[in-house]
């Protein structure tokens, strides 16, 4: 239906439909952003909102543009298909979410807000600090509200792992077998042939040049490209918006919680370790030991020397400092000691599933509320900023509604004091190229929207972060073939390292049929000038960094003397490997013994992700899914 709206607009004859229904369009979302009921799918009766899938697609197509130094190389997210990678993750999360509510399982607030405050990333000094939390989720593109949801779902997920870990079973055989496997060793000789070593060899005659840029056109596409119109409402008006005493007031009374401040404790303690399943005179020694030190700290020794010298946990080297907190940042037994004590006053032996606590109360800090004159700044602030956005919005819509009445965006700007603004043709990759100085033309969503837009199509209201806009295509050049002769340097470059690895993968077969014939390893290597490495004794988990490919030790552990040699040369990293096993041993007998511990509770870690996939899988089969159209 919007396509057609679009497609349509221009047309006098059902400007009356279209505006009935663009009202709609307005204030209830389609196609928009605000209050939208835009869907991607549907996973039973949950929906998943178009906002949400582009949001979460921005975060990751910017997680990838920083790993590749600020530009994704080209075609990259289509390669890896990333939209597709965005709508199954959320997909899977909403099928985790209603598989637990059916098992019964829930995350509270407070479960959330724990793990929150536990996170070290958020913490300053020990302490969860509120304004880092903030300024490291906007630097990574998410609210709050979205990093808590993502949140609850991992905490879900643990819980729904938990319940189904009793259906993720090892038998001691498997535990066997698989350390057999990991720990099986391997000395192999290689050689190994590189493309670039044959680049010389290769001839690049103008035939063979134009042959293999007919062959392999559809490498050569230039980019699609748009012109457009567009109407921008930024944010930010020349007049901040007036903000009454009594807003301010009103506001600070809804959300008095914000300014408040709990009861809070600074403390510093002395911890002794102690694990699960320490023998009974382990514990009864460590008791002993905090016991001396209580002594020495009610005696008048400073206390955070003490620590120093004789506390085992992380904030031993700091004097035990676990700086300040509120109730029901520790664990019970702890946070129940620390609020029952004076200022100055030290405890008894604590103990808690960490160890045994020595504590000494430093400072009580009472709840305080800020009052309203120091927040007043922020309020208004807050205010105006919400205040310009509805204008905006408001400023938008009723600018959507002239266009609909005017028939065309052109029409419209004749008889507006909006400034109607155009750029050049550009490609989606290049948008400072835009020939535009307004810089929502970069904002992902308004580029989103430009390019979703077919020639003479306009665009519902687009919200980016910066405010809303209004795209019209006045015209698109759709991808297409690059001529031989602007991409020629670059069909030679692609021609020569495509020719020079198909010569190193014939002259490494061309070695390993020799080997099977009999002759010798050094001698055949030698006529291609290539050197002869041998590795020591390795196992299938060949470390990082190693010169031998994981790929071949894999398949080194195919062959046997009965199958000295590989079918085929192994590829990896651009190199073709010709080798043979020189010796294969099973691992040492007394070694199993010092790794069945670790080895099965990495097994059992596995076997319980296999059994909530499995879960998740069986989930999505009984589901009744849907995808929006443009998805699929």
């Amino acid at each position: 239906m919007l396509d057609l709206l679009r497609r349509k607009a221009q047309s006098p004859l059902i400007q009356g439909t279209i505006l009935i229904i663009a009202l709609v369009f307005i204030f209830w979302g389609v196609g928009g952003y605000r209050g939208s009921q835009n869907v991607v799918a549907q996973v039973n009766d949950e929906i998943i909102p178009y906002e949400e899938f582009q949001k979460t697609y921005e975060r990751l197509a910017n997680q990838y543009s920083e790993q590749f130094g600020g530009t994704i190389p080209k075609g990259l997210l289509e390669t890896i298909d990333l939209e597709g990678q965005v709508l199954e993750q959320l997909i899977q999360r909403s099928l985790l979410r209603q598989g637990a509510r059916e098992m019964g399982i829930m995350v509270s607030d407070v479960e959330v807000q724990q793990s929150l405050e536990n996170m070290e990333a958020f913490r300053s000094n020990g302490v969860f600090n509120v304004e880092l939390y903030k300024s490291i989720l906007s630097s990574s593109g998410m609210t709050p509200t979205s990093f808590e949801d993502a949140m609850r779902t991992d905490l879900l997920a643990g819980k729904a792992i938990e319940a189904l870990s009793r259906f993720a079973k090892l038998t001691p055989l498997e535990t066997r077998e698989q350390f057999n496997f990991d720990n099986e060793e391997i000395s192999i000789e290689y050689a190994a042939f590189s493309g670039p070593a044959f680049r010389e060899s290769v001839e690049t005659g103008e035939e063979e040049l134009r042959d293999y840029y007919e062959e392999n056109s559809g490498s050569y596409l230039t980019e699609p490209q748009v012109k457009l119109l567009f109407l921008t409402f930024p944010y930010e008006a020349d007049d901040k918006p007036a903000v009454s005493t009594e807003e301010i007031e009103s506001f600070y009374r809804q959300n008095i919680i914000r300014y408040s401040t709990p009861d809070r404790r600074k403390a510093r303690h002395i911890l002794f370790k102690t694990e699960e399943g320490d023998p009974q005179d382990v514990l009864v020694e460590k008791r002993e030991k905090a016991e001396q030190v209580l002594a020495l700290a009610r005696s008048g020794e400073d206390f955070a020397a003490l620590a120093k010298q004789y506390s085992e946990g992380p904030s031993g080297p700091r004097g035990g400092d676990l700086g300040t907190f509120p109730r029901g940042r520790m664990v019970k037994a702890f946070d129940d000691a620390v609020f029952s004590l004076q200022e100055g006053e030290v405890s008894d032996i604590v103990e808690t599933q960490f160890g045994f606590h020595v504590i000494k109360l430093e400072k009580i800090e009472p709840a305080a509320i800020r009052p309203l004159e120091e927040v007043k700044g922020e309020i208004e602030a807050e205010i105006q900023a919400r205040k310009a956005s509805e204008l905006a919005f408001t400023r938008a819509s009723e600018a959507y509604e002239k266009i609909i009445l005017a028939g065309s965006l052109d029409k419209f700007s004749q008889n507006s004091d909006a400034l109607l603004l155009q750029t050049d043709f550009f490609s989606k990759q290049a948008p400072a190229k835009s020939g535009s100085s307004n810089i929502m033309v970069q904002e992902p969503a308004f580029l989103n929207a430009a390019f979703s837009l077919n020639k003479g199509e306009l665009s519902s209201l687009v919200e980016t972060p910066l405010g809303y806009a209004i795209i019209f295509a006045s015209d698109k050049k759709e991808a297409e073939t690059a001529s031989y002769e602007e991409v020629a340097a670059q069909v030679r470059e692609d021609y020569i390292s495509s020719r020079s690895e198909v010569m190193a993968r014939e002259a490494a077969a061309a070695m390993l049929a020799a080997l099977r014939e009999g002759v010798d390893f050094a001698a055949e290597a030698a006529r291609y000038n290539i050197p002869v490495k041998t590795t020591g004794p390795v196992t299938r988990s060949v470390p990082a960094g190693s010169d031998l490919p994981p790929q071949v030790a894999a398949a080194g552990f195919e062959l046997s003397a009965e199958k000295p040699y590989p079918d085929d040369a192994v590829a990896a990293n651009g190199m073709f490997y010709v080798f043979r096993v020189l010796e294969k041993k099973p691992p040492a007998p007394n070694l199993f013994s010092d790794k069945e511990e670790m080895l099965k509770t990495g097994m059992l870690e596995n076997r319980k992700g296999e059994v909530l996939a499995a879960w998740l899988a069986s989930l999505r089969k009984m589901a009744e899914i849907e995808i929006a159209e443009q998805f699929r």
